[in-house]
């Protein structure tokens, strides 16, 4: 049985977008011509898309970040007098 995954950063980011992306759309029905609204929407789309994917990009990156390891000792030449 798998534990569901929580929601990442990116699917956070992209939900919120995609309700603010609603609310505002309805708001310019009634304004905006329809060829006008299908062109924002697409260009919306492409936006969030690109947002999601840097999010997604960054999180990954933390995530996998490599453990720094020390410093290795440097080898001195020892002088015998």
């Amino acid at each position: 049985m798998r534990r569901p995954q929580p929601a990442g950063l990116g699917d956070v980011a992209a939900r919120l977008l995609g309700e603010m992306a609603t609310t505002v759309a309805h708001q310019m029905d009634e304004i905006l011509p329809p060829e006008a609204r299908l062109h924002l929407i697409r260009a919306q789309r492409e936006l969030l898309l690109a947002a999601v994917a840097t999010l997604e990009h960054h999180q990954v990156q933390q995530e996998t970040k490599p453990v720094k390891r020390p410093d290795r000792r440097r080898v001195r030449k020892i002088s015998l007098d």
